[in-house]
């Protein structure tokens, strides 16, 4: 057929040749007839050759479209019956179906559907914005047209498998400690430290075999272990209950250890992955122990924290804290000025524990600025700076955060004082200006934290930043570098607020700071005097009591209205008053605040853990004292939110001794 059509096909060169024989025969014959005959014979010889040609044109023409309509047919066959793609076929308009392919019929006579079943769920996913739907026990991925009304899905079941596989085989690197080790075998005999030894690795063991993780005792107080994901998943599932088996255990040995763990893991290198979980150790120690902190290295991925539910915390020794005297006395000496902040709305405690800082730099022949806003005062400090105002060389020590901005130079040395989130400094953009930081606080650590501070001193288990500065003090003082009786006295008065005079939150160490204040010179009434009570701010604390409420027979809960303001101070002292009395064990006490925002001031006695809760809501704090802050809510809305997260958090707020 080829061939033939070849024959068919018309030459140019030959049309040529044609008309120069018919020129050539009228020159050269002599009669017109015979010229006339020949090119009339020439001319229906060529209408023939034409009309030949023309037939091969549409002849030609519908092979190719027979043609190209046997590849078309022979495609669309492989498409719809072969290849592992169902398609379903549907009226726009009516969604009435015309037709499925051998794919879309399988799916639905395994997955017991109806043709119109099938399609509604098609649409129903579409509808929730997803692109994937579970049918006959496979995932299928799916693209909908709705203007041609055709549908196509592919079995994704192997990939979702894969993928599965991949996260759970991450690898995921841990580091446990034993907390308080060192305080535990101090007064034991070489056999007894042996047996608290095996204890510890038979406890440990027995709990890494059940999830067939490879380990290692890497010292006496810390072991090393490599999981996967899937590993992790079951300890999160039980929510790592060898915390709660080690204290029992441990509780019936007489001993005071604990255990924390630093647990890493992503689809990053293992150095990654392994500093992550260091880092995560080390916020399970500073938030006082007896925890598990969990988090993937990723970029914005959050922590997750187990256990903390009791409040007996990892204890510091004075060999840490005079390390840490040392690091920051050289920290220093290598600095220039020394700028020390607090939290917005500063306490006594900050505003103490930052002049005992400037003291520090004192002893150290460094220039000290303390920030303050004074325009975010609360009654109690406001009162402690017209004492200060009585001692020039303090009250030349205070700036404003503008002020400290135009100050500031390379080399200074920002001190963070009584807190440790960035977003809670006085000034958030005076904050921004440093790279060489250093933080001081007493709080439980949080998930936000200054990236690269040169020293962080965060111990949970001291009642307040004004203890840990005092300790401090004591290790650089000398015959030439003395605590003033005033800074004394404004040191113990943030120690007396955190403890409330005290009565919570101590520690043999925080008797042993205050004896040493007071032979320093502090003076105990200023300090009564600088934390009293006016009669309006007594009536005000009777009046939030009074609308007090239970939420549990030991939890209460008072709360003030949208239409009334309260500083931070009489929130504070509510729930301190709360606590005071009988059978109550923790409480809350919402109010609106005076820049407009919700908050929740909340205190335990030691037997509730109200951080958790606080953090919960975007708060934090310590066991027994924490807060929040909420924006765009009402009271009513926030103390319903309160009650929420208290029920929630039910099984986990109790301390468990």
């Amino acid at each position: 057929m080829e061939n033939k059509n070849n024959h068919l096909s018309p030459k140019p060169l030959f049309l040529i040749l044609f008309i120069l024989i018919e020129v050539l025969v009228v020159l050269i014959l002599p009669f017109r007839f015979v010229s006339a005959s020949v090119i009339l014979l020439m001319n229906l010889w060529g209408v023939r050759y034409w009309l030949k040609m023309k037939r091969w044109l549409i002849l030609n023409k519908r092979e190719k479209i027979q043609q190209a309509s046997t590849v078309a047919e022979t495609n669309l066959a492989y498409v719809s019956e072969v290849m592992p793609v169902g398609v379903i076929a549907y009226q726009p308009s009516s969604q009435k179906i015309e037709w499925l392919n051998p794919l879309a019929l399988k799916v639905k006579d395994q997955s017991g559907l109806t043709e119109e079943e099938l399609l509604d769920t098609f649409f129903t996913a579409k509808e929730k914005k997803k692109n994937q739907v579970y049918l006959a026990d496979k995932t299928f991925q799916f693209d909908m047209d709705t203007v041609k009304g055709v549908v196509y899905f592919n079995d994704i079941t192997q990939n979702q498998l894969l993928k599965l596989h991949q996260a759970n085989s991450q690898p995921v690197i841990g580091i446990l400690s034993i907390d308080n080790y060192a305080d535990a075998i101090d007064k034991l005999d070489d056999k007894e430290i042996s047996y608290l030894n095996s204890f510890v690795t038979t406890l440990v063991s027995d709990w890494m075999n059940e999830y067939h993780v490879f380990f290692k005792r890497i010292n006496a107080e810390r072991f090393f272990f490599v999981a996967q994901m899937i590993d992790l998943k079951k300890m999160m599932d039980k929510k790592f209950d060898l915390l709660d088996r080690f204290r029992a255990e441990a509780e019936k040995q007489s001993s005071p250890i604990t255990l924390s763990m630093g647990i890493a893991y992503g689809a990053r290198s293992l150095d990654e992955i392994g500093g992550e979980a260091q880092n995560n150790l080390d916020v399970a120690l500073v938030r006082g122990g007896d925890q598990v902190v969990v988090k993937e290295v990723k970029e914005g991925a959050k922590p997750v924290y187990y256990g903390g539910k009791s409040a007996k915390n990892v204890k510091r020794t004075r060999v840490r804290s005079r390390a840490m005297s040392t690091a920051l006395r050289r920290i220093f000496d290598e600095t220039g000025d020394v700028f020390i902040m607090g939290h917005k709305f500063p306490d006594m405690d900050a505003l103490g524990s930052a002049f005992g800082v400037s003291c520090l730099a004192r002893f150290n022949q460094k220039k000290a600025y303390i920030v303050i806003n004074e325009n975010e005062i609360i009654p109690d400090v406001e009162r402690c700076l017209e004492e200060i105002h009585k001692h020039p060389e303090l009250e030349m020590q205070l700036i404003s955060p503008e002020r400290a901005i135009e100050l500031k130079k390379e080399e200074d040395l920002l001190v963070m004082v009584d807190y440790h989130k960035p977003s809670l400094s006085i000034s958030q953009s005076l904050y921004e200006q440093f790279d060489k930081i250093v933080i001081i606080d007493h709080h439980r650590r949080g998930e936000e934290f200054p990236s690269k501070p040169l020293l962080t001193y965060i111990e949970s288990s001291a009642s307040s930043a004004s203890e840990l500065v005092s300790e401090l003090i004591q290790y650089q003082s000398s015959k030439t570098n003395r605590l003033d009786r005033f800074e004394a006295t404004l040191l113990l008065a943030g120690m007396v607020v955190d403890t409330n005079s005290f009565n919570v939150r101590t520690t043999a160490r925080t008797f042993d700071v205050a004896s040493y204040l007071r032979s320093c010179g502090a003076d105990a009434s200023l300090v009564q005097y600088l934390l009293s009570s006016d009669l309006a701010t007594y009536l005000e604390i009777s009046h939030l009591i009074a609308g007090s409420e239970y939420v549990t027979s030991d939890i209460v809960v008072a709360a003030g209205t949208d239409e009334k303001e309260y500083n931070s101070v009489i929130a504070a002292k509510t729930a301190d008053t709360l606590l005071s009395m009988i059978n109550i064990n923790a409480a809350f006490v919402i109010t609106k605040r005076t820049d407009g925002l919700i908050g929740i001031s909340a205190r335990s006695t030691g037997t509730i853990n109200v951080q958790i809760i606080m953090e919960s809501l975007g708060g934090g704090g310590h066991f027994t004292n924490a807060a929040t802050q909420l924006e765009n809510t009402t009271v009513e809305e926030t103390k319903q939110k309160l009650f929420a997260a208290i029920k929630e958090n039910m099984n986990q707020i109790y301390d468990k001794e």
